[in-house]
């Protein structure tokens, strides 16, 4: 627990977490403005624009939040690899060299930190929600607790693939653009049948269940998954890049 205790200390006097979370309250008023508001401010763009009403458009903004899977991604390559720059990473090693439990306390506040920020995003949406959008209705205590965990399940397999990408190119600007270009990258993938079985963005789409009326909706990859399916794809994602940190960081010291 010292291990992980001193990773949390390190997160909270970095500026980098709380630029991170302004980011993202930024993205997610402008979806918020864009998906819900500005229809109902311009109504002769109605038939242009979905609407959203409750209780959909909680589930829907749930969606739309945990999509921001550079989040997680970020914060896990920066993190890890502002230590290969200097000797942080040697130091921390001298000091405990059992690299699986290094790694796995940062692992550990990297995905709090990314399942907090998430959530906060979702409540963001969630209060738009409740007093911009039409209808009536929301999801009840056990539903909000599914959103939860989907979420948490979500950070689990985004931020262990961050730290691999870190882990095995040790230099931040190619580690985030690999990253960033498995977010574009894997979506499209996702539209061939075969890959779409093990494409973490399919999963994270079919976690929430919220897909276009009409033949259009076949075609959103993760619309044809069950929910099992997509634990088990996000949850072996997790472990590969997991695996793919330890290794990386075993055959190449600091």
């Amino acid at each position: 627990m010292s291990l992980v205790h001193a990773e949390y200390l390190k997160l909270s006097r970095r500026r980098l977490y709380p630029i991170m979370v302004v980011i993202l309250g930024v993205l997610v008023a402008l979806l918020a403005f864009f998906l819900l508001i500005f229809g109902q401010i311009l109504p002769e763009l109605a038939d242009e624009l979905p609407v959203f009403e409750k209780p959909d458009a909680y589930v829907f903004g749930a969606q739309q939040v945990a999509g921001q899977t550079w989040f997680p991604l970020v914060l896990a390559v920066v993190m890890l690899g502002s230590e290969f720059g200097n000797t942080v990473w040697a130091t921390a090693l001298t000091r405990d060299s059992r690299r699986l439990h290094q790694i796995s306390a940062r692992f550990l506040v990297l995905l709090g930190a990314s399942w907090a920020a998430i959530l906060l995003g979702i409540i963001g949406w969630a209060v738009v929600v409740f007093f911009a959008s039409p209808g009536a209705g929301g999801p009840d205590a056990f539903e909000w607790l599914e959103v939860v965990w989907k979420v948490g399940l979500i950070q689990l397999a985004w931020t262990a693939i961050g730290l691999a990408a870190i882990a095995l190119f040790r230099s931040v600007g190619p580690a985030i653009g690999a990253a960033l270009a498995l977010i574009f990258i894997d979506p499209l993938l996702g539209l061939w049948g075969p890959y779409e079985n093990i494409s973490i963005s399919a999963a994270t789409t079919a976690l929430f269940p919220i897909f276009p009326d009409g033949a259009f909706s076949s075609f959103v990859p993760g619309s044809g998954l069950s929910t099992t399916h997509a634990i088990l794809i996000l949850v072996g994602w997790a472990a590969v890049g997991f695996a793919l940190t330890w290794w990386g960081l075993q055959r190449r010291d600091a």
